[in-house]
């Protein structure tokens, strides 16, 4: 089991998976950079935000970790209660990839918009219908800046301005609610 942010070394065993639980921090990147193919639980209730030289990326519920995605990460951010698992059949490799790339798009077409506050303004929307606000609130804001290219003070802006309301993350459907 790993825990957040003092975890011991490990390499994530094929016979048992590795387990965040509740904990926010950053972890070993030993078993990304290892080129394993790894994948995020499908329905757990967290992510996981991997910084890059000069970026962060984001693996949410059913994602791919490691392998070629991961190679040059500098460091990883868990989120909220993560599990992951060996991605062992072709389908499971599939599937992964393919909500890697899934995350990666979303994050994509928020960084491509043109505006810097706005584009703040979209990435904690998506962290928070990821997420819920609560376990986005948690997330460094270094770290959400990084993922869209913005100044953490545009980040904090964002935040101070967003509706008060609160959302909630439903573990068995992923689904988000939103309470005024």
């Amino acid at each position: 089991m790993l825990s957040a942010p003092h975890a011991p070394k490990s390499e994530f065993p094929s016979e048992s998976p590795a387990q965040a639980k509740g904990n926010h921090g950053f972890l070993p990147i030993d078993s990304l950079k290892s080129g394993q193919v790894l994948r995020l639980a499908p329905h757990c209730p967290g992510g996981l935000i991997i910084q890059k030289p000069f970026f962060a990326d984001f693996a949410g519920p059913g994602a791919a970790v490691g392998s070629s995605f991961d190679i040059e990460c500098k460091a990883v951010y868990a989120i909220g209660k993560i599990q992951l698992l060996p991605a062992r059949s072709f389908d499971e490799r599939q599937h992964s990839y393919q909500k890697r790339i899934e995350y990666t798009q979303s994050l994509t077409e928020i960084a491509s918009t043109l505006s810097p506050l706005h584009r703040a303004h979209l990435i904690v929307n998506q962290l928070c219908q990821w997420l819920g606000i609560e376990e986005a609130r948690k997330v460094p804001i270094e770290l959400i800046a990084q993922m869209v290219g913005v100044l953490p003070r545009t980040v904090i802006l964002a935040w101070r301005q967003r509706p008060a309301q609160t959302t909630t993350v439903n573990p068995a459907t992923m689904e988000t609610l939103i309470v005024h």
